[in-house]
Parts: structure tokens; C-alpha cells; sequence
């Protein structure tokens, strides 16, 4: 029994083939928009990534640095490596995007105890504290 031979220099080696299949690559982030959960029992929220200069946590102002690769969950700054690849599998609208943010925005306000409001917290649709599904 013998080995197919994989010549790397023409292209024929491991990453090409994640290229053919539409496998997000590591190495080139794509911005646009995704659904992903920041731990596995926690809610579902929306995922923005984009390229440009960073903001000021505090007063959100664009601040005078070089720009890099961001990204957001729910509308809250979180770590790029937190969420890049991983959430690439499922792409979404711009207006879902919205509507995860605008979801944060309620929970904390009525909910803040609940996943919701905090989306690394545990979702448990058992307690008292998550809000009701209608």
C-alpha cells in the first residue's frame, strides 16, 4: 500500500483544499457579520467584524493608532481571537445584528440577571431571571 503524493509547492497540500470547500481561512479574516455563543450553554448573539482604527473603551471615540482587525458581540467590544474563526459558519444579516443588539439593550434593562444581558453568563430557561420566550 502506498501514499498518494501531495506536491505542496503546486498547490495541492491541505489549505488549498479548505479554499475549495469554503473553509473560512485563518490567516484572512473576513468582516461582515455572524451568529456565534461565547460559551457553549449561553445565548446566541450576533458577531460583528470589521478593519479600521480602535476606539476608546470609555468614550468610543476613534482613537489616532494603526488599524487592525475588531470585533463585536451584541454590539459590546470583544477580543478578535475570541470569536475569529469560529463564527464563521454562520454568517447573518446586518438587521439580525441589529436585533441581537437591540436584545442586549432590553435585557439590561429588564432582565439583568438573565444570559441575556450578560452573554458570558450560563443561559438556564429554568430560573427565575430569564425572561419569558413570548
Amino acid at each position: 500500500m502506498t501514499r498518494t503524493h501531495i506536491n505542496y509547492s503546486r498547490g495541492d497540500g491541505p489549505s488549498s483544499y479548505a479554499a475549495r470547500e469554503g473553509v473560512a481561512q485563518v490567516a484572512a479574516p473576513e468582516s461582515g457579520y455572524f451568529r456565534y455563543r461565547l460559551r457553549s450553554d449561553g445565548v446566541r448573539g450576533g458577531v460583528k467584524i470589521w478593519f479600521g482604527p480602535p476606539h476608546d473603551p470609555v468614550t468610543g471615540e476613534e482613537l489616532d493608532r494603526s488599524w487592525r482587525w475588531q470585533a463585536a458581540f451584541n454590539g459590546q467590544p470583544v477580543e478578535f481571537d475570541r470569536v475569529w474563526p469560529a463564527c464563521t459558519g454562520n454568517p447573518i444579516s446586518e438587521a439580525e445584528y441589529r436585533r441581537y443588539c437591540s436584545r442586549l439593550q432590553w435585557a439590561e434593562q429588564h432582565a439583568p440577571e438573565s444570559a441575556y444581558a450578560d452573554p458570558r453568563k450560563r443561559r438556564d430557561p429554568l430560573s427565575k431571571d430569564e425572561p419569558l420566550p413570548f
